[in-house]
């Protein structure tokens, strides 16, 4: 069963949680203390699957408790669940909250976003490679992007366009914004799939102090993993797939989650590019000596391919699942692709058309992926011909 651990100061809050709660009693070992300190005497005993935390309580508040959690035990799914915070408090939940749920939350929004949550373990079902993704709180972007951001940011007359535009340059940055924008950590949720809504959204100084205050991004060598990947070349390839798949949308929603696909599908390689550089070499040199797509060597040297990784990423985040659907499959559309013509149809179809594929950023050598062919079209009922 899952283990979820709930943490809040207040008695009746917790009594209510037990309460709303009860019926995912047959699924769910459920714990609920009344600190941190508590918390983790509970965690020494037996670990916990989810954690999820008021952020302002005595003594140890929400953000220490979950920095300590996310050290010990990065595996474990992070979830604050609290009232209006202030932006200085927000912004050090930002490297150690995966998702931050506002007070009062119904108990089908909890229940969905845990659900949700622990259904991403299909995706990456080795604890160590989950913990990968757990433990990380300086995330990898591009330097060029990076610089010309925090540059952008010390000006007084930046606009919120401007901002966007260098965002969408960096999928790292893109993904983190809008995990901010939907997660609630400056202000009350809402469901957004565009940057250019998302950075609206937050304004011009939440955009400021997350990108310039905190340690939240780390710049990538010019050339990731030992010299091996080429950023810029893979991130000008998923601008082109998301353009091709933003075309091929049959209406404005499916549009902006097929642009967010495509900008998005590839977001596995900064990561493994700055957690295992060696793992992903070796995946490299097994590719091209046995002649072998990359992403099939990526699951034999590490478990799980960067498509794999960057979904369970972006799920973790509280991404549209349309989006992380598409990045997990866009190399296998045609055993996870739904009946109907969605985002990762789109981007399927939009990687085909693009010549060559992501091998195009490693050294020469790799063979190209294979991609989906004209009877993939009827399947997912593509409102086109081929």
């Amino acid at each position: 069963m899952t283990r979820v651990l709930f943490t809040d100061d207040e008695a009746p809050v917790l009594d209510g949680l037990r309460t709303r709660l009860y019926r995912q009693s047959g699924k769910w070992t459920m714990v609920f203390v009344e600190s941190g300190t508590r918390a983790l005497t509970e965690f020494e005993r037996e670990p916990f699957d989810v954690i999820v935390t008021d952020m302002r309580m005595p003594g140890m508040d929400g953000a220490e408790l979950l920095e300590r959690v996310s050290e010990r035990w990065p595996q474990t799914i992070r979830i604050v669940l609290s009232g209006y915070a202030e932006p200085q408090q927000a912004l050090r939940l930002v490297p150690v909250a995966h998702q931050y749920l506002s007070k009062p939350c119904d108990a089908k929004r909890l229940v969905s976003a845990i659900e949700r949550c622990m259904q991403l373990h299909s995706l990456l079902p080795h604890p160590n490679l989950r913990a990968l993704a757990g433990r990380v709180r300086m995330l990898p972007v591009m330097p060029r992007v990076y610089a010309s951001l925090r540059d952008l940011l010390g000006h007084d007359d930046a606009t919120t366009q401007q901002i966007a535009e260098l965002v969408t340059a960096d999928p790292v940055i893109s993904a983190k914004i809008l995990q901010m924008a939907t997660s609630a950590f400056f202000r009350l949720a809402r469901p957004i799939t565009n940057i250019d809504q998302a950075v609206s959204y937050l304004g011009i100084a939440a955009m400021r102090n997350l990108v310039t205050a905190p340690p939240v991004f780390t710049p990538l060598p010019e050339r990731g993993a030992s010299g091996l990947v080429n950023f810029e070349e893979l991130q000008a390839r998923s601008h082109a797939a998301a353009a091709a798949a933003h075309a091929l949308a049959a209406d404005a929603q499916m549009a902006d989650e097929a642009l967010l696909a495509g900008l998005l599908h590839d977001i596995g390689y900064w990561l493994l590019a700055h957690e295992y550089p060696g793992d992903l070499a070796k995946a490299v040199e097994i590719a091209m000596k046995e002649r072998i797509p990359l992403y099939e060597a990526e699951v034999r040297v590490i478990g799980a391919s960067h498509a794999q990784v960057g979904a369970y990423l972006l799920g973790l985040w509280g991404l549209p699942q349309p989006v992380v659907d598409a990045v997990a499959h866009h190399h296998s559309p045609q055993s996870a692709a739904p009946p109907d013509f969605g985002p990762l149809a789109a981007l399927a179809i939009a990687l085909a058309l693009l010549p060559g594929d992501e091998s195009s950023a490693f050294p020469s050598g790799l063979v190209a992926s294979p991609k989906v062919d004209a009877n993939f079209l009827s399947r997912v009922n593509a409102p086109f011909d081929w």
